[in-house]
């Protein structure tokens, strides 16, 4: 059977070589991919030699009489490993798109609103229905995060309140707990505090850091990852706690 460096030869000989099934078949030894020249890679971050090649490598009980049984075996897995590595690359892909719409979402929602001003009239109530579509059909994969982005009359009430009373935010040091996507701390970034700092256990802070990136809020807002009564803060006091009651 093909060990490690069988497999990548193998590979790195296909992308090159691009042979038949009927020529793969008809092979005997010495094989055509056993020189060291197949040990560099025939295509540029090719996902098939990125695989966790330990269970396509297992030698097979039963060998035809050429010995490549094992080969056209994992040949036939090949194929569907390269198609589920395409369904990655797509999944991959619209998780990327979904993320860009989710940054654009939060720059226009909280940037291109006027604090002094916040009404109806934001920049999310003026989104006809196909709008809306647009923006909120693809983050199911943010889990509970989805429900603050499509309620507007909640969400919208969170940021009216924090812009109306921006007083009690001004100057001051304000914790998010369970800061999620992070656009509270943005509206209290935005209302005038000096410094918020964002607390979330969920992997979805990771994306939070990307959007507070793109809003240029990274001076200002500071995100810690873990549970609230296990993280080390970097401040021992502050001043105001928000959170957003799910």
């Amino acid at each position: 059977g093909l060990d490690f460096y069988g497999y990548v030869k193998l590979i790195n000989f296909i992308r090159l070589k691009k042979p038949t099934a009927t020529y793969l078949s008809s092979l005997s030894s010495p094989l055509p991919w056993e020189g060291e020249e197949y040990l560099k890679p025939g295509l540029e971050d090719d996902l098939l030699l990125q695989f966790d090649t330990e269970d396509l490598c297992e030698p097979t009980d039963v060998l035809s009489s050429n010995g490549l049984n094992d080969t056209m075996v994992l040949l036939e897995q090949l194929k569907h490993a390269e198609h589920r590595a395409r369904l990655a690359e797509a999944a991959l892909a619209r998780a990327q798109d979904d993320l860009q719409k989710m940054k654009q979402f939060a720059q226009d929602f909280v940037l291109n609103t006027d604090v002094r001003s916040s009404s109806s009239s934001s920049a999310i109530a003026d989104l006809h229905e196909d709008e809306d579509g647009v923006y909120f059909s693809s983050y199911g994969h943010y889990g509970i995060h989805e429900e603050m982005l499509k309620d507007k009359v909640r969400t919208e009430s969170y940021r009216d309140f924090i812009y109306q009373n921006s007083h009690i935010f001004k100057d001051k040091v304000v914790l998010d707990v369970g800061c999620g996507t992070g656009i509270l701390s943005m509206f209290a970034a935005k209302a005038g505090a000096k410094r918020v700092i964002g607390v979330d256990q969920s992997e979805i802070i990771y994306q939070a850091m990307d959007i507070i990136r793109s809003n240029k809020l990274e001076n200002i807002i500071t995100l810690v990852k873990g549970r609230i009564e296990e993280v080390d803060l970097p401040l021992e006091k502050v001043d105001v706690i928000i959170s957003e009651w799910m």
